[in-house]
């Protein structure tokens, strides 16, 4: 991809028109047509500017063989700014998400300890079942409609800003698969204890409610851990994300859409 189609590319996905672009930057619309069209390149000021207003670098603007290696030239360019939201974004819907599992096994807890009060029985299930609705609810409100794309089409990152997200992912991961065990060995337990209970080998007792509070944890941890490393693989290991049938499938009837 070269400098000119780069530019057009980033100029589109910002909104700008020519006039726009010329306007913040000090330049004429001949000048951006011009540099559009691989008939020249702007000065190193301009370069500065440019890479300021799409948040990008100048070693991603001049240098084709580092940005499209790896990614086709369809993709869409994700800024380091958008990529930080889209992160955080997710990060959001996975707490809410991870909440709404986590009330709906806390539901357990007033179910074992009030079996001689019936409305507080059903008044602790279903504050907590209101609680992980609402709590769907808002995860789902959540997702911003800015970030769609990014599951839609192939990514193009900026190659330094990508080593930089890469590092972190990969901390990260270490951080989460160490704090995931716990979470998974907890919903393991809970269920067994829960199955085991359900079909007859052990009585409910007060002591069942340790099992649906140690559930809720294990359910909470794994949505979110889950989640947000999805939301790093798929700005790191676009590629792979890209190359799956289910994407090829979407983007086809997209494109088909968009031909009508």
């Amino acid at each position: 991809m070269t400098f000119g189609e780069k530019l057009f590319k980033l100029r589109k996905e910002k909104g700008f028109s020519q006039e726009a672009l010329a306007e913040q930057i000090g330049t004429t619309r001949q000048a951006i047509s011009k540099w559009e069209n691989n008939q020249g390149f702007p000065e190193t000021e301009k370069l500065l500017q440019l890479s300021n207003i799409f948040e990008t670098s100048i070693d991603f603007l001049l240098k084709d063989e580092k940005s499209s290696n790896t990614v086709s030239e369809r993709g869409y360019y994700v800024s380091k700014e958008m990529a930080t939201g889209y992160i955080a974004n997710q990060k959001k819907i996975c707490r809410y998400i991870g909440i709404g599992f986590m009330s709906f096994a806390l539901t357990g807890i007033p179910y074992v300890m009030f079996t001689s009060n019936m409305t507080w029985r059903f008044l602790g299930m279903e504050i907590f079942i209101i609680i992980g609705i609402s709590s769907f609810l808002l995860g789902s409100f959540s997702e911003q409609e800015q970030y769609n794309v990014l599951k839609e089409e192939p990514l193009i990152l900026d190659y330094g800003y990508l080593q930089e997200l890469s590092n972190v992912y990969q901390a990260k991961k270490r951080m989460y698969v160490v704090l995931s065990v716990p979470s998974i060995i907890l919903f393991i337990a809970g269920i067994l204890a829960v199955s085991l209970t359900m079909s007859g080998k052990f009585a409910w007792s007060e002591y069942h409610s340790f099992v649906f509070l140690g559930l809720a944890a294990g359910l909470f941890g794994f949505c979110y851990f889950i989640g947000v490393m999805e939301a790093y693989e798929l700005l790191i290991k676009n590629e792979k994300y890209t190359s799956c049938l289910s994407f090829k499938i979407k983007r086809k009837i997209k494109d088909k859409i968009n031909n009508l």
